[in-house]
């Protein structure tokens, strides 16, 4: 059965509300491989937090996840804690940069963290010193508040994103940060907990804060669940769909490759929400849109090409808003939506025009 212009049955639609990338995966516009001058020595309290804060960032790039707690001074703190420390610390070296280390900020006997994927909305690849203090100050407030660190802070609703000639855009926040970008959607815990330990493994090496910090919270590039990047299956279909490529070809042409093949050689099918994973997708050369995504993105981290999954309920002009995945990959210093389930997408631009609704993204389909 070949894939028609549109898709008829709807995935189940999430039901929650509420710088400096690693290798692989780092926007243009940072600015973390300055050289190194020196280093940061922690001579108090403060500082040794800063370290901790450093090496949290060192787990999270070798593991993709930041660590439970970190230790400081033999008393561990968790998550939650650890990152309102960091909040409050980000904030005052900027305040008094000569002695921020003097009086010990006040960490909240109790901070859980909060966690979860849902409502990942923010827009920009990477985020400016000044917003993130803003991010962090508007985190700590609530934190202070609920005993807990918000799933997000919101800097701005966006809605229709994506393909629709009247897709527009509304702010709940318009602040002019210096920067001059109007930084819009909801910036998720995983993403700004990233980009806070991120910005202090980079004072760590260089005695001050980057000026602008990668805001992804994974490299996109691992194995997760129905994302089976060393399967043999994954690894021949990913050959073949770099088969006829170059020598030295790059990324935006293997990631078009691979999405050409998912295109061409899978069938979409009409069922709900992930039912057969990346592997038995390609052996079955078919499925709906989650088990063709999950294919999708097995081949491009396989390919060594960041990729991520996109939910919303997008709408087709001939069946109206239905709740679709669809996979984001990573080339060319961009994001390219590409959507193997019809045969009339191509790459970077599919045939739906546009969101009702815009679920979010993730590094793992929690459905």
């Amino acid at each position: 059965m070949k894939k028609f212009a549109f898709i008829i049955l709807a995935c189940t639609a999430l039901l929650f509300g509420a710088c400096a990338c690693q290798q692989g995966g780092k926007p243009a516009d940072t600015d973390e491989q300055e050289p190194v001058p020196t280093e940061f020595t922690a001579k108090e309290y403060n500082g040794f937090f800063v370290e901790e804060l450093a090496k949290a960032y060192e787990t999270f790039v070798e593991t993709d996840l930041l660590p439970a707690s970190v230790n400081v001074e033999g008393i561990l703190y968790g998550k939650g804690q650890y990152m309102a420390a960091a909040c409050l610390l980000l904030k005052r070296i900027q305040e008094d940069p000569e002695h921020w280390e003097d009086e010990e900020v006040d960490v909240p006997l109790r901070m859980t963290w909060g966690g979860n994927e849902q409502n990942n909305t923010f827009e920009q690849d990477t985020i400016s010193l000044e917003a993130l203090t803003w991010a962090a100050d508007k985190a700590y407030a609530y934190g202070v508040k609920h005993g807990s660190m918000p799933n997000y802070v919101s800097f701005g609703t966006i809605s229709c994103p994506g393909f629709a000639k009247d897709s527009t855009f509304t702010y709940t926040y318009d602040t002019p940060f210096k920067d001059g970008v109007k930084y819009i959607g909801n910036f998720i815990s995983r993403d700004y907990g990233a980009a806070l330990c991120r910005a202090f493994y980079y004072y760590k090496h260089n005695l001050k804060f980057p000026e602008k910090v990668c805001t992804w919270g994974s490299d996109f590039l691992r194995k997760t669940a129905n994302c089976a990047i060393d399967d043999p299956v994954v690894i021949a279909a990913k050959d073949a769909a770099l088969a006829k490529l170059p020598e030295g070809a790059t990324d935006i042409q293997k990631a078009k490759a691979i999405f050409e093949y998912a295109r061409d050689e899978w069938e979409w099918e009409n069922y709900m929400n992930t039912s057969k994973g990346s592997v038995n997708t390609i052996k079955a050369k078919g499925g709906n849109c989650c088990d063709l995504t999950h294919a999708t993105l097995a081949m491009c981290r396989a390919a060594g090409i960041p990729a991520r999954y996109m939910h919303g309920q997008c709408y087709f002009q001939s069946s109206g808003v239905i709740g679709h995945v669809i996979p984001e990959i990573w080339a060319g210093g961009r994001w390219w939506v590409s959507d193997p389930s019809n045969n009339n997408a191509t790459f970077g631009f599919p045939t739906w025009k546009g969101m009702e609704k815009f679920n979010g993204r993730y590094k793992e389909l929690p459905f």
